[in-house]
This record gives C-alpha cells, structure tokens and sequence, in this order.
C-alpha cells in the first residue's frame, strides 16, 4: 500500500536543480491584506528593496509576493538573475483592483494575480489578500467566466486527465492513474476544484513558475500562499476569471492607470489606447475631473503593470502636479509645478543643470518640482514615495527667490548615479528631473 507522504505547511518540497535554487529563500515576507474602502478602487503602494548578492529577480518576487513577469516589467532595467549586489528593485504592489463584484476570489489573466474579497476577522468592514498566480499557457488556456468553489482538498491525490496524458505520451513520456500527495504531486498541498470540471486553484511542487503561464489551464499559487488563502475559503465561494489587461480606479482624488501585456491569443481583439480611454472616461463619469492623456499614452506605451496617477478631482492638491504644461519659456511663465512630463509616447532626455568646476561629486540630487507652497511641494513627495522613490522637501530660496520649495530625490553618490536615478523617475512616474547638487548654483 502507498501512503502518502504530507507535504509540510512552511517550505514547498522541490526537485531537481530548481530545488537547489529555491531551497534557500525564505518564506513570503510582504503582508498584502488592505482594507476595502468606499469610493477607493486603488489598494497597497509601490516600495523599493536592495538585492543581495545572491539574489535573482526571482528570488526577491517570492520574498514579496510578486509574479516572475511582473517583478520583469516593473525592472527592466535589471538583469533577471544577477541583478547585483545593491540593486534597487521596485515591487510593484500598487494594485488598481479589477472591475468585478467585489466579493469571493477574482483571477485576472493578464495581471497574474488573484484577489480574495472576505469579511476581516473582526467583523469589521471587509478586506482584500492579493497573490501571484500562475495561468494556463497559450495552448492551455485558463477559462474565463464566473465559477464556484465545489470541492476543498488537503494533501490532494492528481488525476491526470486525457488531454493531459496525450500531452505527455507525444513527448514519449507516461503518468501514473494517480500521482499521491507528495514531493512529486504537481497540486502542492492544497487544492481548490472549481465547477468547471478539471479545473482548480492549487499550490506547486515547482515555486519557479509563479508568475509565468506555465500550466495545463488550473491557477497554481506558492504553497505558502495557497496555505494563507485555503482556511479562509468556504464551499460556493465564487470565482470571477477575467481578462483586463487594462484596469483604472480613484484613490484619495487621484485617478490611477494600470496596463498590462494583454495575453498573446487577445492581442488583437482591440487597441490597448482605445481600451484605456474608455476605461478612463467610465472612471470619470459623473466626477468633476480632469485627466492628463500625454500620461495615459505614456503609461499605456510603457504597459509596465504599474499603475500611474493620470486625473484628479476638481480643486484636488495635486492638480498642478499631475498636468502636463506647455513648455514655459521662463521661469516666470511656468507658473508653480512639477518639472515637465513628457508630450506624447516618448520620454525626453534628463535635465543637466551646469555644476561649477571644481565642485565634489558627491551631495547629488534630482529636482522633481520647486514651490512656492509647501503643501504642493509636500502633495509631489507623496506620489514619489508612493512610486518608490526616497524623497524629501528642502526649503529656502536662493538667487530671484522666486521658488521656495523645492522636491529632491537623492541624494547620489556622483552625477552619473544622479542621471540614473532621473531616468528611473522618469519612466515610472512620467516626470522630467533636474539633475543637480544641493544647494544649487545661484539663481536656481
């Protein structure tokens, strides 16, 4: 008689040479539970880590909850196995949530990701846990539509179905009639049947694909997060599976973008500009509201999976941060704002502020904005800490004294890293920096 073997509940067994890679990461550390608020469709907040150095992309998504494509997209600047020692890696775990009933679990294809709506413990209010997940791939696609939880199993036994077993036999290769709970049990240690019929949400003898479209059509999650997600998920609870590569949602005035790749079999259904300009204009129905397009091209061109401030409400704060404005011709012309988002799709070069000859390279900054309000110049940090970014208000004037406040990322060891730090801001929020020492040299 065969008796199964327990998987255990903290570490996920692996094989082979990933084993070798994925046994020494630690267990998920980022917490994604957010409370669900009225009138709020944006949840969680961008943050950057530092790699070490035997880190891999990889290794740092499992750390924190992100998808292997998403932790790509959000950093394709970093090379996926040797990022380097040091590196800053932004996590992207901003999320504008999908356009769904909020309630039960919702598995949005193109994002990778699952969201579980549920009651807090407490009884107060309700909340959402989101997770990586990862989908069937193009030949084995994961179906679409609303479907329920009919069956929960722990330690599941698999059952290859046909279509599986051709699979294999094409390659030459053959599956027992059932394959037991164990190290070798593609189900993990939990398993979630679905009422469509072959289908479940379940964990993985194989960490490495989260993230990807490496499946037979089931949703597979981490083992420590289907080990969260499982107790908290009763018999009936409904399942939404949905394709929004496109997502757009309010948050304290602010209205955010979220683009996605869209799967490669819907590529072509449909414009991903067109997709978003109705996205957006259904957010601002019925709203006083103004949206900045350059930022809604710019953020559907880069399709990075992190979402972007592009609107806000009539009289918000962050009003004057969030416009693209005219190229000023002076700095009396400019009026008060944030340095300059790019028109268009593209990205223009970094500002280079002349630095004295002379000067140590060392107190580098990049100026994001100068006020004469503080609260502007406070609202502007804000958003860049929210997009990751280290930032800080600096008063005083200097030369005409025509600007107060001035918004600093930095400071940079030497004017190179400065440039580098610039660039990154620029792609991620759509804002032109001024590379620069502090203080700067007279007059600006």
């Amino acid at each position: 008689m065969i008796v199964p073997h327990k998987l255990p509940r903290s570490v996920p067994l692996l094989t082979g040479l990933l084993a070798a890679l994925w046994c020494t990461c630690a267990a998920a550390q980022t917490r994604v539970v957010f409370p669900l608020q009225e009138d709020t469709a944006v949840v969680g907040g961008l943050r950057h880590v530092e790699a070490r150095h035997e880190d891999t992309l990889i290794d740092v998504a499992r750390r924190h909850r992100v998808g292997f494509q998403a932790i790509r997209l959000a950093n394709p600047e970093l090379n996926t196995w040797i990022p380097g020692e040091g590196a800053r890696v932004l996590l992207p775990l901003l999320f504008v949530l999908p356009d769904t009933p909020k309630r039960g679990i919702v598995i949005n294809l193109p994002e990778m990701r699952l969201y579980h709506f549920h009651a807090a413990p407490s009884g107060e209010g309700r909340r959402v846990a989101t997770y990586p997940v990862s989908i069937g791939r193009r030949e084995w696609g994961t179906p679409q539509g609303t479907l329920e939880v009919i069956q929960k199993r722990e330690d599941p036994t698999w059952t290859p179905p046909d279509s599986v077993r051709q699979a294999y036999a094409a390659q030459g290769k053959s599956l027992p009639d059932v394959v037991p709970a164990g190290p070798d049990n593609p189900l993990g240690a939990y398993a979630l049947r679905l009422s469509r019929p072959t289908y479940l949400i379940h964990g993985t003898n194989w960490s490495t694909g989260i993230g990807l479209r490496s499946t037979h059509g089931c949703i597979r999650m981490d083992n420590d997060d289907i080990g969260v997600l499982f107790p908290h998920v009763d018999v009936g609870t409904p399942v939404h599976i949905v394709h929004q590569a496109v997502k757009a949602g309010w948050r304290d005035g602010v209205l955010y973008l979220e683009v996605h790749p869209p799967l490669e079999e819907r590529a072509t259904e449909s414009s991903p500009l067109e997709t978003a300009m109705e996205r957006v204009m259904a957010a601002v129905a019925g709203r006083e509201a103004r949206v900045d397009w350059n930022r809604v091209r710019a953020t559907v061109t880069q399709a990075s999976g992190v979402p972007r401030a592009v609107g806000w409400t009539a009289g918000h704060a962050a009003a004057p941060l969030l416009a693209t404005p005219a190229a000023p011709k002076s700095p009396d012309a400019a009026g008060e704002g944030a340095g300059q988002p790019p028109s268009g799709d593209s990205l223009s070069p970094v500002s280079l502020i002349p630095v004295p000859a002379g000067e140590q390279a060392q107190d580098w900054f990049v100026r994001m904005g100068r006020f004469r309000d503080e609260e502007r110049a406070l609202v502007l940090s804000a958003h860049l800490e929210a997009d990751g970014f280290a930032s800080r208000v600096v008063g005083g004037a200097r030369g005409t004294g025509a600007w107060t406040y001035h918004v600093l990322l930095g400071p940079a060891v030497g004017r190179e890293e400065a440039v580098s730090l610039a660039q990154r801001a620029r792609q991620r929020t759509a804002l032109e920096g001024e590379v620069m020492r502090w203080p700067p040299p007279q007059g600006r």
